[in-house]
């Protein structure tokens, strides 16, 4: 399953001041976002969903991240030896910088 851009309504509120992720803790994450940008990350929400990726852009609202896929020949799957890919695709997706729960870019 794919994220799709921005699923949620835009009045709800994802870890704001009622889910005690304060100015300080917005900050805090929107800086982290553009330290590991074009780094490659596993971004997790609020809602406790995790996407690994890369993260092309952050502004004050947003995260907009890219999720490769690789898909490879279906007659190659099973040798380990060689790498027959056909071709990759990029998803891209857009989340609230507010649902964002946390970056890690230990990988």
């Amino acid at each position: 399953m794919y994220p799709q851009p921005y699923p949620y309504g835009a009045s709800q509120n994802f870890g704001g001041q009622s889910a005690g992720m304060g100015r300080s803790s917005f900050k805090k994450m929107y800086k982290t976002c553009l330290k590991n940008r074009n780094q490659h990350v596993q971004l997790m929400l609020m809602d406790g969903a995790t996407y690994t990726g890369f993260i092309e852009y952050v502004d004050q609202q947003n995260v907009y991240f890219a999720i490769p896929y690789v898909e490879e020949s279906q007659e190659n799957r099973n040798s380990e030896a060689q790498y027959d890919v056909r071709g990759y695709q990029i998803y891209r997706c857009m989340f609230p910088l507010q649902a964002v729960a946390g970056v890690n870019g230990a990988f």
